[in-house]
């Protein structure tokens, strides 16, 4: 063996012959990442292709340039743990790898996780470590794997702990194997406590069977199901829920494995129904508004007062006409009452008698009606009806009906009670 000078310049020692000529082939082609570094003089001695394509560090550039672009290319933390792994390295016996791993930017600037190990080559007469053969591999997706199930495990543990729904899944068996905290919580239940119990260790019997049947439901559909449920709770009576349960499969997860949600919407539902008894409470307060306006009642003199009637007549608009008359009379102290009806399309027997029971009824308070407005046609249909209209005053328009009620007002003191 003889030392002789690399493609680059630098020294090492190297096997003469055709042992020394493959050995060079060998640690040139070899797949894992090989270098040896000059740890005292800060050079890289030897690199082969694996390396350069890694880290893209070529044979143009100098052993001392090298190996500033190869610190340059490890991650500040990881460069700072490497003095630390040098001292190790340099207090190991020869033969003992150090193993570490570094993060380093290789070709392209994506930044890599590497597995390394080393050895060292060479001492001085004082013991200090010269040369030191590093070889490395790409070990960035194998630890991706590795904490990608970490990574997941900790995203559902952060779901399960902080959204708002109660979540849980159980086994074939009813057991309960998973139950994130506002579960438990409703149930009264300590942390972690809940896995391996069953509802009819935490909820009444009739509760239990519907919980039972709605997982039974999904075992045998294997469809997921949107549902709302009653569950009571220890303190405050009973609560609603807007549940869903689902089949859970997977590697590993038993068949007949049931997931739950519920979200409790007690106070959403408790919100709606005030809403819409507020709501009944308006439209209730529109349709009064409505049937004031579809039997106005207008003072229009000291003792009289005028309804004008507009429209149809049903059943149920001359009731409240009755009772909007009678009302008026005695909120007002009417003495005369003119009910027009210029704007009434038709008058059967029904409203005929309605406005006889009306002419009656406020006679019976002391006053008196006057009908205003009849139109030759309801004249005749009230003839042909054979309609007694004794004691009902009538005039064909409203002004007549006004004038003869401020005349006889005038003609009896301003009073025509009694």
């Amino acid at each position: 063996m003889k030392d002789s000078p690399t493609s680059n310049g630098s020294v090492a020692a190297r096997p003469t012959g055709p042992e020394g000529a493959l050995a060079e082939r060998i640690f040139y082609l070899a797949p894992t990442i090989l270098g040896v570094l000059d740890v005292r003089d800060r050079r890289i001695v030897a690199r082969n292709r694996a390396f350069v394509r890694a880290l893209g560090i070529g044979d143009e550039e100098t052993p001392e340039r090298a190996w500033e672009t190869l610190v340059s290319r490890i991650a500040p933390e990881d460069l700072d743990a490497s003095a630390a792994h040098a001292e190790q390295l340099k207090a190991s016996p020869d033969g003992e790898p150090l193993e570490c791993a570094l993060r380093a930017r290789c070709t392209g600037g994506a930044e890599r996780i590497f597995a390394v190990r080393c050895l060292v080559l060479t001492r001085g007469d004082d013991g200090v470590v010269h040369q030191i053969l590093v070889s490395a591999e790409d070990v960035t997706e194998q630890r991706r794997r590795e904490v990608e199930p970490q990574k997941n495990e900790a995203l559902l543990q952060a779901f399960l702990e902080h959204m708002p729904a109660m979540m849980f899944a159980k086994d074939p068996e009813s057991r309960y194997v998973v139950a994130n905290v506002q579960f438990e919580r409703f149930m009264g239940a300590e942390p972690g406590s809940v896995a391996g119990k069953r509802d009819q260790d935490m909820l009444p019997e009739d509760v239990v069977a519907k919980v039972r049947a709605a997982d039974d439901a999904v075992r045998s559909t294997g469809v997921a199901t949107v549902f709302e449920e009653s569950v009571p709770h220890a303190t405050e009576g009973m609560k609603l829920f807007h549940s869903v349960k689902f089949p859970v499969r997977g590697p590993g997860i038993p068949e007949g494995t049931v997931g739950g949600a519920a979200i409790d919407i007690t106070a959403i539902k408790r919100a709606e129904a005030e809403r819409q008894e507020a709501q009944l409470a308006v439209i209730e307060a529109q349709q009064a508004t409505i049937r004031e306006l579809a039997t106005p009642l207008l003072p229009i003199a000291e003792g009289v007062i005028v309804m004008p009637l507009i429209g149809t007549l049903d059943p149920e608009r001359a009731s409240r006409i009755i009772e909007a008359l009678l009302a008026g009379v005695g909120a007002h102290q009417a003495t005369t009452a003119i009910i027009d009806i210029t704007g009434v399309r038709s008058v059967d027997a029904h409203v005929a008698g309605v406005l006889l029971q009306a002419a009656r009824a406020v006679r019976l308070l002391g006053a008196r009606v006057v009908l205003t407005g009849v139109q030759p046609a309801i004249a005749r249909t009230l003839i042909d009806l054979g309609v007694d209209w004794q004691g009902l005053v009538t005039e064909g328009t409203l002004r007549g009906g006004i004038e003869h009620a401020l005349r006889t007002r005038e003609r009896r003191g301003g009073s025509i009670r009694g």
